[in-house]
């Protein structure tokens, strides 16, 4: 397969297993820092949009739903004001569209992308959340997207879990929650919840939320990305009218697809467990960003 470097630098963020090792918060923390240093609207995320309904390069804007993008660009779009993303399948003719729209662009970070053979990313983050000792096989036979070698072409590898080696560790860390809907809450949330999530990895929403002292009256786990329905809602009403339950707490991912949901979930006040990356060595991060920072044109 032909390979090429993109139309604009690119910073690519990885990983060699299946989802849950927080691609996104780190793409979204890499931006943020990067942004710092080249100035605002100088850094774009471009992301696949995985689910989307929408096939040809865009730009996640305010018309935009999450059907259309994806869950997690519509998430960052509006976490992220000053970083504009893009979605695209093909990074190559996605890179040529953002750089021609946005001449002002000096750098993308790629949320995800380190199977996508035909870019030669400037510099590729993979994350890994399971050690080398545990691989078996690749899709779909195993849990693993790639074969552990291929970290060896990383420029940096990042270890999301304690039991993984890395050039540097990072956890992704959640903050007590925030109520979304309605906003601003009249009462902090003090009563049990119930808990929705639709991620991979739902079993470190649930020890994120007991870490936070968030009582948790049941839990609802859907699949990855699952788009939520009239039936779900349903349910939970009638769970909440059994046993006395009006708050619910998800994550910022499954937040954006429930909102097209939250005119029907009156009487319940819907939380969201914001996170964040912590850096073991944040020098070293630092350290890395700069020495490819001082190669892009000025």
């Amino acid at each position: 397969m032909h390979s090429e470097r993109g139309a604009l630098p690119t910073l690519v963020v990885g990983n060699l297993e299946l989802g849950g090792t927080g691609k996104t918060p780190h793409a979204m923390d890499l931006a943020k820092r990067l942004e710092s240093r080249l100035g605002t609207g100088t850094v774009a995320i471009l992301s696949r949009g995985h689910g989307r309904s929408s096939k040809q390069f865009q730009w996640v804007d305010k018309a935009c739903t999450w059907e259309q993008v994806g869950d997690e660009p519509w998430m960052m779009a509006r976490s992220l004001r000053s970083i504009p993303v893009a979605v695209g399948a093909n990074r190559l003719e996605a890179m040529r569209a953002m750089a021609q729209t946005r001449p002002e662009l000096k750098a993308v970070v790629l949320d995800d992308g380190m199977q996508h053979r035909a870019l030669v990313p400037d510099r590729l983050v993979c994350l890994q959340s399971r050690s080398n000792a545990t691989w078996a096989s690749v899709l779909p036979a195993g849990p693993w997207r790639d074969l552990p070698s291929r970290r060896g072409v990383a420029h940096l590898v990042v270890a999301t879990q304690p039991d993984v080696q890395g050039e540097v560790q990072s956890r992704t860390v959640a903050h007590p929650p925030t109520c979304v809907h309605p906003t601003p809450a009249d009462t902090p949330l003090e009563r049990p919840a119930l808990l929705v999530t639709g991620t991979a990895q739902p079993q470190r929403v649930v020890a994120s939320a007991v870490h936070l002292n968030v009582a948790l009256a049941a839990c609802a786990h859907y699949p990855d990305h699952h788009p939520y329905s009239a039936q779900d809602i349903e349910a939970w009403h009638a769970y909440g009218q059994a046993h006395g339950v009006q708050d619910l707490v998800t994550t910022a991912k499954d937040a954006a697809r429930l909102d097209p949901w939250l005119t029907q979930l009156d009487g319940w006040r819907v939380w969201t467990l914001p996170v964040e990356v912590q850096w073991e060595d944040q020098d070293a991060v630092d350290r890395f960003l700069n020495s490819w920072v001082r190669t892009l044109p000025s």
